[in-house]
């Protein structure tokens, strides 16, 4: 379970990694899982951004809240971002770097919020390095699609699982993302909220407090959203009814 948030365009990326603390130290929004308890994402943090069209990963295994590496973020001029926090899940790997978000393999990286405990078939090719549901879901995504991976056969695959509480997810090559709202409970918690301005575009687990006087969107859930980059299009796909 974590937070995660990616961000495209002109953003004021000192104001958002700030924001992220809040959430990630679970000071922000109310979901199901803060109501009676703290629920902090203290877990370890992953953050990417596009260097000269290149992705570029740092991972860490500290808190995201309390790590003095983070305020280099705040100094990193890009049009792409993505942000993660990780509080994990029982029985899907402890805290160190090989099950920090995101994963790469190839062009794409992954981030993921939620657990999924089906044993996932994935191509021989792939070999995890950690002990995550998330890696797993990351490979199973990846495989057999020929190199022509899209939102529909995405949404092919998330369709055949079945034992899962969420499959939130970002999978990027930096220049397509495709944005994962699936979860079966807790929809406060998994809930995206999108923000769309004229300058940028953010979609996040919650809504950052700079902006929260803004018009966010609440993503269905079974959505996936295809985002460009350059361009900053974007199309809704939902898992039961087709394009928005």
């Amino acid at each position: 379970m974590c937070r995660m948030l990616i961000a495209v365009g002109d953003v004021d990326i000192a104001v958002v990694a700030e924001d992220f603390k809040i959430i990630a130290g679970d000071e922000n929004e109310k979901h199901e899982n803060n109501v009676d308890k703290e629920f902090k994402h203290g877990d370890g943090w992953g953050f990417a951004y596009l260097e000269n069209d290149e992705l570029v990963v740092h991972k860490s295994i500290l808190p995201y809240f309390d790590d003095p590496g983070a305020e280099r973020i705040k100094q990193i001029e890009s049009p792409f971002y993505v942000l993660h926090a990780r509080k994990k899940s029982d029985g899907m790997g402890g805290i160190r770097a090989e099950n920090a978000h995101p994963f790469r393999y190839s062009d794409y990286i992954f981030f993921h919020n939620g657990t999924v405990r089906e044993n996932l078939p994935f191509e021989e090719k792939f070999q995890p390095q950690g002990e995550t549901d998330s890696e797993r879901l990351f490979y199973y995504l990846l495989s057999n699609v020929n190199g022509n991976l899209d939102e529909k056969i995405i949404r092919d695959k998330l369709n055949r699982v079945t034992e899962y509480s969420g499959m939130n997810s970002i999978l990027t090559d930096g220049k397509i993302s495709y944005i994962i709202n699936w979860y079966v409970k807790k929809p406060l918690y998994y809930t995206y909220k999108m923000l769309v301005e004229e300058d940028f575009i953010i979609i996040s687990s919650e809504i950052l407090p700079v902006y929260r006087g803004r018009e966010w969107q609440k993503i269905s859930n079974q959505s996936i959203i295809k985002l460009d980059t350059v361009t900053r299009e974007y199309s809704i796909l939902n898992g039961k009814e087709g394009l928005n």
